[in-house]
């Protein structure tokens, strides 16, 4: 795969992703892909294999999820599609996605962001993939999310930026106020960062102002973020996972503090999921019992 380096004309950076709780940290990465046209054959769907032995997700880089499947990338640069109810997996297309810095999803394809800052979107059926944009143009992009099919991006110099996934074309919100971000995340309906020094705010997606949540540094140990059905849920540095309502900030512990080496955390369909010493784990979010999948 190759990649064009290139800048955004005004970039400005913040962070965004977040929540953490049990031994998973959950991004919403990006697979990247070529700036070329070349496409993989479709064959009809692959077969699915057996389920993943212990350790199967050691080299996964980025992750996200789409109509209730994971989509995973290792470092070897293979894409992965896995069914959450059995842990069975198959590969999508060929291993062209090793340099990929963020990988997620609106409600019909994946996205990629690549280390060359280049924004492709990729085929969840079969891995085919097409550049997005002009290439290298979200180079400067520390955090993201998506939302109602935009592309929500905060950059180093602290600017955020909405993107049309259809087109690439972007423009700017607000003031360049983001650039301590350290996760972003959305319920739905809000972006929410987490900044340096562990404060949550709620951020307006159509003009960008924002509202601190909840008490100032509370969040200053999470170590991951994810979001289901509208609760943040997060897990601390001490192992402790978390659930907040984002309308009040009040937030609870749920479980056992057993979440300490999570490495991602997601929710897909009722549950949240994680990824901890390399083996995926279902957990119930109303009292933090996991159990692994596919194994």
């Amino acid at each position: 795969m190759y990649r064009i380096a290139g800048y955004r004309e005004a970039s400005y950076t913040a962070v965004v992703i977040g929540l953490i709780r049990r031994s998973v940290t959950i991004c919403f990465c990006v697979i990247v892909l070529a700036g070329l046209s070349l496409q993989p054959v479709w064959a009809g769907p692959p077969a699915l294999t057996p389920a993943m032995n212990a350790g199967e997700w050691n080299d996964t880089i980025a992750l996200t999820t789409l109509g209730g499947q994971l989509y995973s990338i290792e470092k070897s640069g293979v894409l992965y599609r896995t069914d959450l109810t059995n842990g069975k997996w198959v590969q999508l297309g060929k291993a062209d996605f090793a340099n990929t810095r963020f990988l997620f999803a609106d409600d019909q394809n994946l996205y990629t962001i690549e280390t060359d800052g280049s924004l492709y979107r990729v085929n969840p059926a079969n891995g085919a993939w097409n550049r997005v944009g002009q290439a290298g143009a979200w180079k400067n992009t520390i955090a993201l999310v998506t939302l109602n099919n935009s592309l929500y991006s905060v950059e180093r110099g602290g600017a955020l930026y909405r993107t049309d996934l259809t087109s690439g074309r972007w423009g700017q919100l607000g003031k360049a106020e983001f650039g301590n971000t350290r996760f972003m995340f959305t319920d739905s309906q809000n972006l929410y960062t987490i900044e340096a020094d562990g404060s949550l705010y709620r951020v307006s997606p159509v003009n960008a102002t924002w509202k601190g949540v909840g008490n100032a540094g509370a969040w200053n140990n999470t170590i991951v973020v994810s979001t289901l059905n509208g609760r943040i849920y997060t897990v601390e540095r001490s192992g402790a996972l978390y659930e907040t309502n984002p309308a009040t900030g009040v937030w609870k512990q749920v479980g056992k503090p057993e979440f300490a080496k999570t490495e991602f955390l997601f929710g897909a369909d009722a549950s949240l999921y994680s990824i901890d010493g390399g083996d995926l784990y279902r957990i119930n979010p109303s009292n933090g019992s996991w159990v692994a999948v596919g194994q």
